[in-house]
């Protein structure tokens, strides 16, 4: 993806570039499919309309309508399909359109290898308008029950079939957590707020984690009275500590770490991280193995939270550098910055959608920060939030059609996921009401 973005003061001169850049970058497009499955498209998102239709033999059982709840949940909230008559109302068909299909119901007794025994399998089969099978998909029953695990897995792979991409349900969020009087930890959760699990184990207040781009390891960063430093864990034995400060984080030192975390190289090799070299903070690739540092920035104010491009060309950061922080961009191999977003209210936390095709970052707006989606290519920019409360620190779903944030409307910092098209907010976590929450990493990875 070649990526160009010219910064010119002249108002004619700036849209004249606009529309270069468009098409230019024509080629650059967010994945389209068929007509006949989802179609990702500027800043919002189709969602297949499916009927679930239960078969006689699903509807005798007692336990139909709560199943048939779990089932309605998990396709609402793998974003991908829209349902008739859904409970929720941002998966709900409102238009009242044809539905694009329908996943008929079933429970079928199969006999085992012994042969006085009988399995009972719950079948979803993926059919067409007129109920003409296209594939089917089942879980065995144990004690007339099943877990949703099972079912996020079903219709993981019904979303693959369908899109041709990897569902997210009973994926990891990796984040921040703050308990009252203890320190910061990094916790991870699932897609459905359970799994809840502590990640680091050292007494440092640990922040900013960050996945390995196919989920086999993660960064952080830790805080304590030795200095900070980014630790490395690939969950097989101790997390290793990969660069550090060598002096008190209260002291200005000419080898500190800022505390930004670190953006992958997509082999998980490299990093990028904040360095501050002789009171300079800026950015520099780390090689982990050779443990050598290439600097990527170079300015007299604060270079930060950096992300990295999917394709490892196309870096993203905050700068003070215009007099409020603002979001600029650089093509690694390049030296020359520009500036993305402008204006009196401050911009940070920016990152990049898995497809490279829209930047999602926080702004403040009347008061207070609000996500907002980005189109680098076409300019085109919206607010996916509102409200009198912050919204901020976003970070993409893996198959980038939601977006997982902290946000303040229930008075402490608390993690909250919602779809590319401004619908399906909703709490992810279910932490005690004083517990904080904050920085978001979303990996496909399942715990």
């Amino acid at each position: 993806m070649k990526f160009q973005i010219i910064f010119l003061k002249n108002k004619i001169l700036k849209n004249f570039f606009k529309i270069l850049i468009f098409f230019t970058f024509s080629n650059v497009q967010a994945q389209t499919y068929s007509n006949e499955e989802i179609v990702i498209s500027e800043m919002g998102f189709s969602r297949f309309v499916v009927t679930l239709v239960p078969d006689e033999s699903f509807s005798k059982n007692p336990d139909s309508g709560r199943w048939l709840r779990v089932i309605d949940r998990n396709l609402c909230w793998s974003g991908v399909f829209l349902v008739t008559d859904s409970k929720y109302q941002s998966c709900r068909n409102k238009n009242k359109s044809n539905p694009d299909m329908k996943i008929i119901i079933k429970l079928e007794n199969r006999n085992t290898k012994t042969e006085n025994l009988k399995s009972k399998h719950l079948i979803l089969t993926v059919a067409d308008n007129d109920g003409v099978p296209l594939f089917p998909l089942e879980i065995k029953l144990k004690n007339n029950r099943f877990r949703e695990q099972e079912l996020m897995n079903l219709i993981n792979n019904i979303s693959s079939k369908l899109t041709g991409l990897g569902g997210i349900l009973g994926s990891t969020i990796a984040f921040t957590l703050k308990q009252p009087k203890r320190r910061k930890i990094i916790a991870r959760v699932n897609t459905h707020g359970k799994k809840l699990a502590a990640v680091s184990k050292n007494s440092s207040i640990s922040l900013l984690p960050s996945w390995s781009p196919n989920g086999d390891a993660i960064v952080y960063t830790t805080l304590s009275r030795r200095g900070t430093a980014i630790i490395y864990d690939n969950f097989k034995g101790r997390p290793v500590k990969i660069l550090s400060s060598n002096t008190s984080a209260t002291q200005a030192s000419k080898n500190f770490l800022s505390v930004s975390g670190g953006s992958w190289f997509s082999m998980g090799q490299q990093l990028v991280v904040t360095l501050s070299r002789n009171g300079n903070t800026d950015l520099y690739s780390f090689d982990r193995q050779k443990r050598t540092e290439t600097r990527l920035t170079s300015h007299r104010a604060i270079d930060t939270v950096p992300n990295l491009s999917s394709d490892n060309q196309h870096l993203i950061f905050v700068s003070d550098r215009s007099g409020h922080e603002q979001i600029f961009y650089l093509q690694l191999g390049t030296k020359i910055p520009f500036q993305l977003t402008f204006g009196k209210s401050s911009s940070s936390d920016p990152v990049w959608s898995p497809d490279g095709t829209q930047i999602a970052y926080s702004k403040i707006s009347f008061g207070h920060s609000q996500i907002h989606l980005m189109d680098p290519f076409t300019g085109e920019d919206h607010a996916l939030t509102n409200g009198r409360y912050n919204s901020e620190q976003p970070a993409w779903s893996p198959d980038g059609r939601q977006i997982v944030f902290v946000s303040t409307s229930t008075g402490v910092k608390k993690l909250y996921v919602i779809f590319k098209d401004r619908t399906g907010r909703r709490r992810l976590t279910r932490t005690p009401k004083d517990f904080e929450e904050g920085s978001p990493s979303w990996t496909a990875r399942k715990f």
